[in-house]
């Protein structure tokens, strides 16, 4: 079963239940109705260098308008917001479309803030090179071109990722590290390429990537082989 594509124009799949974790609309919403995700390749032409949530959830819930009392669709955030997306409709596909609509609007406003905000208010390149920083936590975080609105406060940066993970990252064995979550999941390794789906470290303590390949196969790699210009 193909995945199907949101642009292109094709409305997502609809599923009964949330797997991780796993809800039923009604238990999160007290109303009936469907969940279906979003990408983070949704809307296209986005800049490489802006990246979203690999997968993000939404409800479809069939509700009661207030001022009618018809029943009618409309779309929620799924992952702990619960703000309505996009407007109310009676047909369910009009909703949805409706909810895509706002969701690209938005994404798209997001990613002109980013680059205005590099470029205006930070000085910076407009693509950002490779930078690491610390959490709060302790953790170190490495951004892949990284696609933050607010930069400042990072500890060192670098144009490629091998260095970033020759002369810090993996200075210290020991310390625990993680991906950014505003960088791009998709990477080229010099096999293929493919899609982060974790990080950690081997047995000899370096960091390292696991890399879904379109074909479902995974691949473990090594930071320093993964380039930031895919």
């Amino acid at each position: 079963m193909t995945t199907p594509d949101l642009n292109a124009g094709e409305l997502p799949r609809l599923t009964t239940t949330r797997p991780d974790p796993q809800h039923t609309v009604r238990e999160l919403f007290g109303h009936g109705g469907q969940f279906f995700t979003v990408p983070d390749s949704f809307p296209g032409g986005l800049p490489d260098h802006i990246s979203f949530a690999a997968v993000v959830y939404y409800a479809v819930l069939r509700t009661p308008n207030l001022d009618s009392g018809e029943a009618e669709f409309a779309v929620r955030d799924a992952d702990g917001r619960n703000h309505t997306i996009g407007e109310p409709a009676p047909e369910q596909d009009t909703a949805i479309r409706s909810a895509l609509s706002a969701l690209a609007e938005r994404r798209r406003a997001y990613a002109q803030q980013v680059e205005h905000n590099r470029v205006h208010v930070l000085g910076l390149d407009p693509v950002p090179p490779v930078r690491i920083g610390h959490t709060d936590t302790g953790t170190c975080t490495v951004h892949v071109r990284c696609s933050c609105p607010q930069v400042e406060g990072l500890a060192a940066h670098y144009e490629h990722v091998s260095l970033a993970a020759a002369d810090w990252l993996d200075a210290n064995p020991t310390r625990t590290w993680e991906l950014c979550p505003t960088s791009p999941a998709r990477f080229a390794t010099p096999s293929a390429s493919g899609r982060i789906t974790a990080t950690f470290r081997n047995a000899d303590g370096a960091a390292v990537v696991e890399i879904q390949h379109p074909d479902g196969h995974r691949e473990v790699v090594a930071l320093a082989r993964v380039s930031d210009l895919a």
